[in-house]
C-alpha cells in the first residue's frame, strides 16, 4: 500500500497543474524579465540610420530597420513609403502591411 501512495504522490508532483490566471500571471513575468533598456544612440548612428532611410525612400529601395518598442528590440522590412520631418516618424510598407516607426526608437537600418 505505501508504493501505491508513493507512486500517486510522484504522479500529483509530476502534473503541476496550474490554473488559467496564474499561467498568465507567469508569462507575463517572464515577458517582463526579457525586456531591455532603450538603447542610446550618438548623433553618428543616427545620422547614419538617416542616411539609410532616405537612400531607400529616394530609390524605393527595401530596407530593413531594427527598432526599440516597449523593452523589445524588433526588426521590420520593407519599403520606406514616406517620410514625416514634424512627427519625427518614418512609414514603412511591409508585407503585413504598414507600419510607422519614431525615429527616436530606431537603433539600426539596413539595405537589403
Amino acid at each position: 500500500m505505501n508504493e501505491h501512495l508513493k507512486r500517486g504522490n510522484l504522479l500529483w508532483e509530476g502534473s503541476r497543474m496550474f490554473l488559467p490566471e496564474h499561467k498568465e500571471a507567469l508569462l507575463k513575468q517572464k515577458e517582463e524579465e526579457q525586456k531591455v533598456p532603450k538603447p542610446e544612440l550618438d548623433e553618428q548612428a543616427f545620422q547614419e540610420i538617416g542616411l539609410v532611410i532616405l537612400d531607400a525612400l529616394n530609390h524605393t529601395l527595401p530596407v530593413r530597420i531594427d527598432y526599440w518598442t516597449l523593452g523589445n528590440i524588433k526588426q521590420a522590412g520593407g519599403l520606406v513609403d514616406r517620410v514625416n520631418q514634424r512627427e519625427q516618424q518614418i512609414h514603412l510598407e511591409t508585407a503585413n502591411g504598414s507600419l510607422t516607426l519614431n525615429f527616436s526608437d530606431l537603433i539600426n537600418a539596413e539595405l537589403l
